[in-house]
């Protein structure tokens, strides 16, 4: 059985002294992450990111108050400048389990998305000052993940929920083929991917996975009904699936075998196909699949001491963990984010 990396272990494994090696300096981190955690990345373009950002609260504080009582924040970082300093900030409030995203059409941005009954989105970049849009007002698309499919964003939520959106302001419900059922914690979605707009997947709930070819949503066959989490369009024109425990399928349509059995008690946060293989990323560890078991990330025989939330695109991987953020271009690491401890 695989022991999963606790947090703490992370931490402790981390060196101090490379914070003095960060892209984002000193000064820019007191100011925007010293006193908030960063809960979720997105990659644009390999020389934008894009953060969500928590205000830190006690676990004394936050249990007398609701999530959307925590102040939220949406950072975005150039890695063209060769100083670190530029960058875009929102501090917002309001916002609930917010999840980051980003389109690249109609036009270059990026989206933080509240889980509120409508499903508010706060827009940053394309060079437009942009009001919040609202996804579904009050039918509640219970956002989980911000897809970038073919350019375009996709809010992907519970019962089924999809939404693309078309243009500014305008998103629509991809919905043709779900039945007309009232929604129920058996159905999805967590996740969703795509080889092309004619041939998508989506899963979540208890071993619910439907295929979208263009047209009309099918549910497909699937071999257990535990909890599914992710989904990935691998570049081996395979797909795979994490579920329950952090096991993981590979198939398609409705032919999927269990490739490795997981013992986790939480779920992967992403899964994602990035130079030639497939990486793995939870609230403890990081881990690629080399086609029969799970290896620990590492650069030049180190381990690389990151977990958390992951993006890629561009030929750019992102890892952010809570305090930490690390890049990988497919030859070298290099650390975005860090705490300055001196």
């Amino acid at each position: 059985m695989e022991t999963p990396l606790r947090q703490t272990e992370a931490a402790d494994r981390f060196n101090p002294i490379e914070a003095k090696m960060t892209y984002i300096k000193k000064d820019l981190w007191a100011k925007h992450f010293q006193s908030w955690h960063i809960t979720d990345c997105a990659v644009r373009e390999k020389s934008v990111v894009y953060f969500c950002l928590r205000k830190k609260t006690s676990p004394e504080e936050a249990s007398l108050i609701f999530d959307h009582d925590i102040r939220s924040k949406l950072f975005v970082l150039s890695l063209s400048s060769p100083t670190g300093d530029r960058f875009g900030a929102t501090t917002l409030e309001g916002y609930n389990k917010p999840r980051v995203g980003v389109s690249r059409k109609p036009l270059p941005q990026g989206l933080l998305v509240s889980r509120n009954n409508d499903g508010q989105v706060n827009i940053m970049g394309g060079g437009v000052d942009t009001a919040d849009e609202f996804i579904a007002p009050g039918k509640v698309p219970m956002t989980a993940r911000v897809k970038c499919i073919n350019d375009y964003a996709y809010s992907v939520g519970g019962g089924r929920a999809i939404y693309k959106r078309e243009d500014i302001g305008k998103w629509i419900k991809i919905d043709a083929g779900f039945p007309a059922v009232e929604a129920d914690t058996a159905q999805g979605f967590n996740d969703m991917d795509a080889f092309s707009e004619t041939d998508m997947y989506a899963v979540g709930g208890h071993g619910d996975v439907w295929h979208f070819d263009g047209k009309l949503w099918t549910q497909q066959g699937f071999p257990s009904n535990v909890q599914l989490a992710t989904v990935t369009c691998a570049g081996d024109g395979q797909v795979y699936i994490s579920g329950e425990g952090g096991s993981l399928w590979r198939g398609k349509l409705s032919t999927w075998e269990l490739i490795y059995q997981g013992a986790s008690s939480i779920l992967w946060n992403d899964v994602l196909w990035f130079d030639g293989k497939l990486w793995l990323a939870s609230d403890y560890q990081a881990r690629t699949w080399d086609g029969k078991q799970l290896q620990p990330i590492t650069h030049n025989g180190q381990q690389i001491p990151i977990y958390g939330h992951m993006d890629a695109h561009d030929g750019l991987l992102v890892i952010a963990s809570p305090e930490v953020v690390k890049a990988y271009d497919g030859k070298e690491w290099r650390t975005l984010v860090a705490p300055y401890l001196d």
